[in-house]
């Protein structure tokens, strides 16, 4: 280890420095940090959606379709949203509909009547599927969601990953 040349540790003494613990120190970085460069709403809202996923025995459907992504270039003002999410044995086809307020509408193939779960950052909401597998729910808030379907016994079969709407 180098030896400094000037300053406190070179006399052995710390005068007309203001000696900081490690905490405080931490403490005066993350203000700096966080008044320089804000982490985004939306980074926090998904950071948090994050911590709620606590269960492995689900099976996670992945998503297999986006239409955000497959319809980049296309030129329109308003365009519905359609993901498509997979599991082994299931599909759920959604779709984001904005006429004034937001709506996300829902199928399960193949049909089934089931609970299914729309999961917030901060609330989750429930609704059975008809008889053809078809869900809605009314005035959804912007920001990462998955949904999730409970089998009879209330435990989740399958769980999709987030995504933000």
């Amino acid at each position: 280890m180098s030896t400094p040349l000037n300053g406190p540790a070179a006399s052995g003494k710390d005068e007309g420095f203001d000696v900081m613990s490690d905490d405080d120190l931490a403490t005066l970085v993350a203000q700096a940090l966080a008044a320089g460069d804000p982490v985004p709403e939306h980074v926090l809202e998904g950071a948090r959606a994050a911590f709620t996923w606590r269960t492995i025995d689900a099976e996670l459907a992945e998503m297999v379709f986006d239409s955000a992504r497959e319809l980049t270039g296309v030129r329109s003002e308003v365009t519905d949203r359609q993901v498509t999410f997979r599991a082994p044995g299931v599909e759920i086809e959604v779709m984001v509909v904005e006429n004034g307020t937001r709506r996300l509408m829902g199928q399960l193939v193949p049909p089934s009547e089931a609970t299914v779960e729309l999961v917030g950052a901060d609330a989750v909401y429930s609704t059975t599927s008809d008889r053809l597998g078809r869900f809605v729910f009314d005035e959804l808030a912007p920001g990462p969601v998955r949904l999730v379907v409970l089998g009879a016994d209330g435990a989740r079969q399958v769980q999709t990953e987030w995504v933000l709407f």
